[in-house]
């Protein structure tokens, strides 16, 4: 299966791994993904191969994606942000759903702090 994701529309993405769920395997992964727009809409990606997935992350990170885990985070899509504490990181907002509620995405500390420096935000106290 070939399969082409445009990353310039691309918010965020959530990347799920055996070692996240046993049930997923090398050649059964699966991908969230938010895409920006009038609303941001979230689509998911069934059976995703080990390497489709290594590329796309890979090519996320290229553009300037900020990653939090298995999270990658287009600074350029953030909205707000919100530091909670510096341990447990905080809440970014990616835009509007198509029911006018905010997606907010939890990342941790450190991707907290890397998406500040790249919005040019001072870091939070």
């Amino acid at each position: 299966m070939e399969r082409f994701i445009n990353c310039d529309r691309v918010a965020a993405a959530q990347m799920t791994t055996p070692e996240d769920n046993p049930l997923v395997s090398d050649n059964s992964r699966m991908m969230d993904v938010w895409f920006d727009g009038a609303v941001v809409r979230k689509q998911l990606f069934k059976k995703v191969a080990r390497a489709e997935q290594e590329a796309f992350i890979a090519e996320l990170k290229q553009r300037g994606f900020v990653q939090s885990g298995n999270l990658l985070v287009n600074p350029r899509s953030v909205l707000f942000a919100e530091m909670e504490h510096q341990l447990v990181g905080g809440l970014v907002t990616i835009g509007f759903g198509d029911n006018n509620r905010p997606v907010e995405l939890k990342v941790k500390g450190p991707a907290f702090t890397e998406l500040a420096a790249k919005l040019g935000g001072k870091e939070a106290t």
